[in-house]
């Protein structure tokens, strides 16, 4: 039964295409479990640096917030103590402008000094320092005399050095350095100088920048808490997080609650040095990828993926964290989620095949089953009106549907055809039948009983005819005219067939009627083609020989109407052609005369008749047998009676032609002279 089912177009069908979808499943899984975990991991690696490139881009912006604002506020503070430090100069160019001729220049700076020291300056201290940067006055009091010969700047220059009468240059400088402010806390202080020329004195004037520090510090918390708020929304896998520190591992992104082991290991991680710390030289935000086998305080450890990136203006360090199992996790519920809809769609896709090629292969089956009885019906009867699959030709719009028209078409046709088989079958039988009767009738009226003259044993006489088809139009004749003469005649109607054949008959009746009223075979021969060319509308033509034997004598008196030259067999020496007077042939055209040729036979010499059905027989490559070839079977076989002769030269002729159709009518005429002293 599965054998069976296996041969059939539905068995193929099913079982070809079962197996391709079930390799293709097969093949699909196999990829998808290869690829799906490596693409989850490219995706998570992409939602990483996009999660890194964002925080990155956020800290930047913030970052030159904070650093503008800071700039801003700087550099007004800057221009407030460049103004009060030129107030200054120009109080002391005022005083010292307005002393009395003759009266000390220190009255002038008394007075500047009484001036400054009684005006209010605003969140500002002064310094008036010597030549020897010794303090003359300041608005801070807790300031001793050499207080700022000892202090330094913020990049560890000595103000004594720097900022002295001699080393200051005219337009001023600035310095940022720690001092004790008024309330005896140290205060970090943005300071301008100025040099006095007309008593080499340093004015300075500062301001408590500490203000400006806090309040970026607090816009830097600020801004971490966005950043902590931001972290929180995000989702990275399951437990997947994102972590920042500082230079001194300052947290500044707690990751959760992982154990003090994990945690230290991920702030190790970020801060890898095979990792991060190539990125310090830049500020472009590089991101790199580090995995670590991480221990839980329990004892417990998983792979973790880690991708970070370094900020360097704030020292920075920015880590996402994804554990790898998670992520494989995920890939593998995609890949069995996937196999179960692959397998159901595979499942159901068979099924589907096999229903469609059901419904397919159910009416190829009923014209199979058509085909296989209609050898078994009789197609010479006219055929029913409806038949079993004239349905599927209305139901069916497509192949199946136009295959069924076909087989009804084959059906009509094969009715058709046998119909029109039986009426030619029968017409050509009812032909062939005529024709049958008409090659007796043919071969009935030529002598074919051998030996004819068996009272004349002067001469030995034989004769055959070979039409190549049912009637044609070679003939041959012979009969008596007296005692002692003997009227032959040999001809090749020029078509074959019926017509050839009526010819023939027309003419031998022809030779008969007028052979015995006249003695010249020349003047018979002229008067039948008068007759036969008077009333010729097909311009048929035979070729023709007529001839008298006196078998008395051996003399031969013959005309050739452009038949073949007859050949003479002496028995002393070698057969040859008789040539005679090229002469036309004979129905053709009326008025031509025909002359006689004669020959005298010794005893045992032959006269040879043939048609060129003989000598031009061909085989099955159209090679002719050839006059030389005929001649030289007559010269072999001369010596043997005129039915051994023709019979041998039949066989030659068929010999040669072996296997290939007789293409003409054969007809052979022969007579050997025994001589009168025979009787």
């Amino acid at each position: 039964m599965g054998r069976r089912f296996l041969s059939t177009i539905k068995g193929k069908i099913i079982v070809y295409v079962t197996l391709v979808m079930v390799i293709s499943t097969a093949v699909n899984l196999y990829f998808t479990n290869r690829d799906v975990g490596q693409a989850m991991l490219v995706i998570q690696e992409k939602s990483a640096r996009n999660i890194l490139h964002s925080f990155y881009l956020v800290i930047r912006e913030n970052y030159h917030q904070l650093l503008t604002s800071k700039r801003a506020m700087t550099l007004t503070k800057r221009n407030q103590l460049k103004q009060k430090a030129r107030m200054i100069q120009s109080v002391f160019t005022g005083f010292c402008a307005a002393v009395a001729p003759g009266d000390d220049s220190g009255s002038g700076i008394q007075k500047a000094l009484a001036w400054i020291n009684n005006t209010p300056f605003e969140n500002t201290d002064f310094y008036i320092m010597d030549e020897d940067f010794n303090l003359i006055s300041s608005s801070n009091k807790k300031m001793g005399k050499g207080a700022y010969r000892t202090i330094e700047d913020i990049k560890d220059r000595k103000i004594a050095d720097v900022m002295q009468f001699d080393n200051l240059h005219h337009s001023g400088d600035f310095a940022i350095f720690n001092t004790v402010g008024e309330n005896g806390r140290s205060a970090q202080v943005l300071a301008f100088f100025l040099p006095f020329s007309p008593r080499k004195y340093t004015i300075g004037v500062s301001v408590d920048i500490s203000g400006i520090e806090a309040e970026a510090q607090a816009e830097k918390e600020k801004f971490i808490r966005s950043l902590n708020e931001y972290a929180g929304r995000l989702t990275i896998t399951k437990s997947g997080f994102v972590c920042m520190v500082g230079a001194d591992d300052t947290i500044l992104i707690p990751p959760p609650d992982l154990g003090e082991n994990t945690t230290k290991d991920i702030i190790r991680c970020i801060k890898e040095k095979t990792g991060i710390q190539q990125i310090q030289t830049t500020d472009i935000a590089d991101i790199s990828e580090i995995r670590y086998v991480a221990r839980s305080d329990n004892g417990g450890s998983r792979t973790m993926i880690v991708y970070s990136t370094y900020f360097r203006p704030l020292k920075w360090y920015t880590g996402v964290v994804i554990p790898l199992n998670e992520i494989n996790a995920a890939a593998k519920q995609l890949v069995v989620r996937q196999s179960i809809i692959i397998g159901l769609m595979c499942i159901v896709g068979i099924i589907a095949v096999f229903v469609l090629v059901s419904r397919i292969s159910k009416p190829l089956t009923l014209l199979s089953h058509y085909a296989r009885r209609l050898p078994r019906r009789d197609l010479s009867k006219p055929l029913p009106e409806e038949s079993p699959i004239d349905a599927l030709i209305k139901k069916h719009k497509d192949e199946v549907g136009t295959l069924a028209a076909s087989f009804l078409l084959m059906r009509r046709e094969l009715n058709k055809n046998i119909q029109s088989l039986i009426q030619s079958t029968t017409a050509r039988l009812r032909m062939e039948s005529d024709l049958n009767v008409a090659r007796e009738i043919q071969l009935g009226m030529v002598p074919k009983t051998f030996p004819f003259f068996s009272d004349h044993p002067e001469f030995d006489l034989y004769a055959t005819l070979m039409p190549a088809k049912e009637v044609g139009g070679d003939l041959y004749d012979f009969f008596l005219i007296d005692e002692d003469r003997l009227c032959f005649t040999l001809g090749d109607v020029s078509e074959k067939g019926v017509p050839s054949a009526l010819f023939m008959v027309v003419t031998r009746t022809l030779i008969r009627t007028l052979s015995e009223k006249m003695e010249s075979p020349g003047i018979v021969m002229e008067k039948i083609n008068e007759i036969l060319s008077a009333d010729n509308p097909r311009s048929m033509f035979v070729k023709l020989a007529i001839g008298i034997f006196n078998f008395r004598t051996g003399e031969i008196l013959y005309a050739n109407g452009g038949h073949n030259p007859p050949v003479v067999m002496p028995c002393n020496s070698e057969c040859y052609f008789k040539k005679g007077n090229d002469q036309p042939v004979v129905g053709a055209v009326p008025g031509i005369s025909y002359t006689d040729t004669s020959l005298r036979l010794a005893p045992q010499d032959s006269f040879f008749l043939y048609t060129d059905g003989v000598n031009e027989a061909m085989d099955a490559d159209f090679k002719q047998f050839s006059s030389e070839r005929q001649l030289a079977v007559l010269e072999f076989n001369k010596k043997n009676s005129a039915e051994q002769v023709i019979n041998a030269v039949l066989g030659a002729v068929r010999k040669h032609a072996g296997n290939a159709v007789q293409s003409d009518d054969i007809a052979m005429l022969m007579i050997k002279y025994q001589g009168s002293d025979f009787i």
